[in-house]
């Protein structure tokens, strides 16, 4: 029998409690020491996570760490194909944010079913129930990032899932912000590593493509672009990808110099170059009018004018 899971969203952060010879009542502790009444300081005595996981604690509840293809629901791993739910893998490190794997049916109406461990009714990632019904974090190593301002990493049960908290580290501790535009860091009592100003022109990287190399300090801590961008929006170049650090060229054929006259022509994009092609006058012979009507006909000389063939 499937244990009974919560329905309500006040009850997704509370334990599952079963039905039969223990009653109805059972608190998880008397679960996790069985039916005959004996205690126990471990809270995964007794629950082996159906055969499929790893019975973990945050201190008081039971909780699994199941295998790929299993979901945790309370002391127990369901597979992820029950009730038709897919591959609902918890992910291997189930950290705050992280691929916890494919979305199971149901996921998202705001009720708890067995392929999921939470369902909070909203697509946001890390607040303590995932896009695809997992919780953010299962255990506090999950939540462990390597800044030095924070510390007491925990994952804490809150609103029907599992949340990161920590504590800030003791205001100024050492730190290192990663800018060369503040100097020395420190932690504030936040738990933010920053620091004062470094001298305006300073030299620094703000690891941007787009804005160009060369970059300098303002005197307000920023680290900003002042050389040439690489990708200037002209020509045939119409936007800068940061993403890949590429210029971002228009499509062939597109116009990026238009005719100025009946002998130029217009110079289109080849997909390819960022710059448009130099500026090229209509072919001799090319039929053009000169507005002189004793002349005609009139031709293009190759060098941009229009020139009658028959004397007035």
């Amino acid at each position: 029998m499937l244990p009974l899971v919560p329905r309500d969203a006040s009850e997704r952060g509370s334990p599952i409690v079963p039905h039969g010879a223990c009653g109805l009542a059972l608190a998880l502790a008397a679960l996790a020491a069985g039916c005959g009444g004996e205690s126990s300081a471990n809270p995964c005595a007794g629950v082996d996570c159906s055969g499929h996981g790893t019975c973990y604690t945050d201190g008081f509840w039971p909780l699994c760490a199941c295998e790929p293809g299993y979901a945790a629901v309370g002391g127990t791993c369901i597979g992820g194909d029950a009730d038709g739910g897919g591959d609902t893998e918890a992910g291997e490190d189930g950290g705050e944010g992280g691929d916890h794997g494919e979305v199971p049916v149901g996921c998202g109406d705001g009720m708890v079913d067995v392929t999921e461990e939470c369902d909070d009714g909203n697509d946001v990632a890390g607040d303590g129930c995932e896009p695809n019904c997992t919780y953010s974090c299962h255990l506090p190593a999950d939540c462990e990032d390597g800044d030095v301002c924070s510390t007491d990493h925990l994952c804490v049960s809150r609103g029907g899932g599992r949340v990161c908290t920590f504590t800030p580290a003791a205001e100024g501790t050492v730190c290192d912000d990663d800018s060369t535009c503040t100097d020395p860091d420190a932690c504030d009592r936040e738990g933010v590593c920053t620091g004062p100003p470094t001298a305006s022109g300073t030299l620094c990287d703000n690891h941007l493509f787009c804005d160009g190399s060369g970059d300098i300090c303002d005197g307000a801590g920023n680290c900003a672009g002042v050389s040439m961008p690489p990708c200037p929006l002209s020509g045939c170049t119409v936007d800068c990808d940061e993403a890949t650090d590429t210029c971002i060229t228009a499509t062939a054929g597109t116009t990026c110099r238009a005719a100025a006259h009946q002998c130029d022509t217009a110079e289109t994009c080849d997909g390819t170059a960022m710059t448009c092609p130099d500026d090229a006058m209509a072919t001799a012979g090319t039929v053009c009018d000169n507005g002189i009507d004793c002349d005609n006909p009139d031709q293009c000389d190759g060098a941009g004018n229009c020139n009658g063939t028959v004397g007035c």
